[in-house]
Formats: C-alpha cells, sequence, structure tokens
C-alpha cells in the first residue's frame, strides 16, 4: 500500500463523519434545541475568573433551592463534556442534553474548556476539573450536592476519565460515549496536526493505560454506526475496567452514529 493509501485508510478510520449520516443536520439540530432550552430554562452562565476556558452552563431543576419541605435534599449533578476532537465545538453544544435531566429533578452541567492548537490536552483536563468544581459549589451554595456522574462524549471520554482519575473533584459514576480511550493510534492522523503530541505523549494522556482502578462505576457507551475503530476501542476499555477490578456496563445501542447517538442517552 502506497503511503498517501495508508495515511488515507488511517485518517479514515478515525473519522466518525465518514461513517454517520448526517453530521451538520444532527449537530445544528442539538445546538438549535440546547438554545431553545437555554431561551425557555435560563441556565446559572459560570466562568473562573482566572481562566475564561473554564467555564460552564449550569441548568437547575424547578425551584430556588435544593430544601424541600423543610429540609435539605441536595441535588443530584450530572456534568457534560462535549467532544469535537479536542479542536471543535463548545460547552453549549451538550446544552440540549440537560432537558432529559431536568425532568428527573437533576441538575446540569455543561462542562468548557480551551481548543487545539491553543490549549494543551493537559490544560483541557484542568479545566473541565475546575468547572466541575464550580457547578458543584454553586449548588452547595444552593442546598447541596447529591451523587455526581461526568459524562463525556468522543474526546470527552477521554477527558472525563482524566478527571475523574485525577480525584480532585468527587465523581460517583462515568459516562462515557463514543469514546476514544486509546490515543496512540492518532499520532499519524490528521487529528493530531493542532495536537503535535508524539506516540509517548498521547499514551500518556489515554485512559486505557492510566490507573484504571482510580475509576469509578462506569456505563461505557457505543453507537451502532460509530467508526469501527470506535467501536472496538469502547469494547477493550471496558473489558479493560472490569480485569482491573472495576464495576463497568457496556451499552451497544442500535441504530444510531457517533453523533446522534446523544439522542438516544
Amino acid at each position: 500500500m502506497a503511503d498517501s493509501d495508508a495515511q488515507a485508510a488511517r485518517d479514515h478510520a478515525y473519522s466518525p463523519s465518514r461513517f454517520a449520516r448526517d453530521v451538520e443536520a444532527t449537530l445544528a439540530r442539538q445546538a438549535d434545541a440546547g438554545r431553545t432550552l437555554s431561551a425557555r430554562h435560563r441556565p446559572l452562565e459560570l466562568v473562573d475568573g482566572d481562566d475564561a476556558d473554564a467555564r460552564l452552563d449550569l441548568f437547575l431543576p424547578e425551584g430556588v433551592s435544593g430544601r424541600m419541605s423543610g429540609r435539605e435534599s441536595p441535588w443530584p449533578l450530572m456534568a457534560f463534556i462535549h467532544g469535537g476532537y479536542w479542536q471543535e465545538l463548545d460547552h453549549t453544544a451538550t446544552d440540549f442534553l440537560a432537558e432529559r435531566y431536568l425532568a428527573r429533578g437533576m441538575a446540569f452541567a455543561s462542562l468548557g474548556y480551551g481548543l487545539a492548537p491553543g490549549t494543551s490536552i493537559e490544560t483541557m483536563i484542568a479545566q473541565c476539573a475546575r468547572g466541575l468544581a464550580m457547578a458543584r459549589e454553586a449548588l452547595v451554595a444552593r442546598g447541596g450536592t447529591g451523587r455526581v456522574t461526568l459524562g463525556g462524549h468522543s474526546a470527552g471520554a477521554q477527558l472525563a476519565c482524566r478527571v475523574a482519575a485525577d480525584g480532585e473533584c468527587r465523581v460517583d459514576e462515568l459516562l462515557l460515549v463514543s469514546g476514544v480511550y486509546d490515543l496512540t493510534p492518532l499520532v499519524d492522523t490528521y487529528v493530531n496536526a493542532p495536537l503535535g503530541l508524539d506516540r509517548a505523549q498521547f499514551r500518556g494522556l489515554s485512559p486505557r493505560f492510566g490507573d484504571l482502578a482510580a475509576l469509578p462505576p462506569s456505563r461505557v457507551v457505543i453507537a451502532e454506526r460509530d467508526p469501527p475503530a470506535f467501536r472496538s476501542q469502547g469494547r477493550d476499555f471496558a473489558a479493560a475496567l472490569e480485569a482491573a477490578g472495576g464495576v463497568v456496563e457496556l451499552v451497544d445501542l442500535g441504530g444510531c452514529d457517533h453523533f446522534d447517538v446523544l439522542d438516544q442517552l
């Protein structure tokens, strides 16, 4: 195989848009749903005063605090990290997810971070951790925080794993959707152009090679129309978590691709 053909094959394997039905329409529909929800149910817009890229929208269930019937009733929190291969989208891309959690009496935080090439992945991890801390602080000020679930989609799943493993903020459960957990295959793909990392750096950032025992119970979701490489990554990561003694559930969702899988959570 010629070098150009090999490069094209590597790029294709990790190009979710090539396996999806209509990426632009899906993202536009999700963004519109998020804007509609935000106009109807205004979130708190929280920004770190020292780092404007560490920001989030925090949606609170109806009511002025987490106290009910004269006693503390802390809100469970779902915090979610968007994908985009560390170089696209922003936190508002996942605002639309808030509606389903609000309906269950949960608070929802869409976490933001800076993008490559201006921001390193290590800094993104720290920014997401700060966003999660700000969400918890805001809930504590309003009555308390219950169970904390941290979710992530695609590259956001890698960030979520690292935030949970670093242990600066309590995470009770992970929801990992169509994620990439071994980053080393990306070194020779188009994804690495704005990142500029070598294989050792990618390995160091990979949840697959981190301390799996440090991760909380995890739900690993893969989509039927995810690229085969992503499906393999999800299955392999779930198996590795189980082998490390972790609590893990692998969920294979049919009829959806890498992008509209979020509609089925």
